[in-house]
């Protein structure tokens, strides 16, 4: 003779399991950067690069999402200089999707630890100091300073103002967008940087408003964090000037990978 059981305790089971955590779907590394050579590269502690002008076509974009979208918007921005740079911070043990998460996101949200950088400057064949001053302002037309002030969780959109001042382009406005995304990887986030005022190397125009945007996008793997940085410009028709953009943005990739690797491991409690 059998029994049934009533409703309430059959559906008891199902409800442990629906309250039980979802664990993070496993992304490996080639997952995100197939082509071996480059993958190779990462995993031996070095960048991939690759530079456009004109018609700006994307090489080292990770399988992802996000990367479609990135594609979509400099077609429309159409620079005439592009440089990406693909970068990898291997974790050994990674920790929990969410802690990786809220670290990384500190991490892009501290402006002000952005002051005292250095980069390699090609032309002069040296370290030189990136940013001079770096810091949050109250908004684009307010350059009252303000705390970096990262929210408690990272929100899906957020947006605030900087002002930044270089060496090689004085003191400029900055517009940073942040999204962080669910979408094909444990998480990804995007940072968009984009010139609000005009841009001077010493007095020769070389951008104007809205035309140079540095993109960031973090990609969390099973192995660590890819860094995939591109940055482009609508250059000032003077002579030499595109070339100059082109040497620099990737060694100003490398900075900012540098800045935030450093600050990240520190974070996380992983060392130098």
């Amino acid at each position: 003779m059998t029994h049934e059981l009533p409703a309430r305790r059959r559906a008891a089971p199902f409800l442990v399991l629906a309250l039980l955590p979802v664990a993070a779907a496993a992304l490996p590394l080639a997952s995100v950067v197939p082509d071996p050579a480059a993958r190779a590269t990462l995993l031996a502690g070095r960048d991939v690069r690759a530079s456009v002008t004109g018609k700006v076509a994307l090489s080292l974009a990770p399988s992802w999402p996000e990367a479609a979208r990135v594609k979509a918007a400099l077609a429309s921005e159409d620079p005439d200089v592009a440089v990406e740079a693909l970068f990898f911070l291997a974790e050994p043990a990674p920790s929990g999707a969410d802690t990786r998460l809220d670290a990384a996101y500190r991490v892009l949200r501290g402006v002000s630890s952005l002051q005292g950088i250095e980069y390699f400057s090609e032309s002069r064949g040296r370290m030189r100091l990136f940013y001079e001053e770096s810091w949050r302002i109250a908004g684009p037309g307010d350059r009252t300073r303000v705390p970096d002030a990262p929210p408690a969780a990272p929100p899906a959109f957020d947006r605030v103002w900087a002002w930044q001042k270089d060496l090689s382009f004085g003191g400029n406005v900055y517009e940073i967008d942040y999204s962080v995304s669910r979408e094909g990887a444990p998480w990804s986030i995007a940072m968009k940087s984009t010139n609000l005022t005009g841009m001077r190397y010493g007095i020769v125009p070389v951008a104007a408003p809205r035309a140079l945007s540095v993109r960031v996008h973090l990609v969390a793997v099973d192995e660590g964090l890819v860094f995939w940085a591109v940055s482009s410009a609508r250059a000032a028709a003077v002579p030499g000037m595109r070339g100059k953009l082109e040497d620099s943005f990737g060694n100003r990739a490398a900075a900012l990978f540098g800045w935030f690797s450093r600050a990240y491991r520190q974070g996380m409690g992983l060392g130098s």
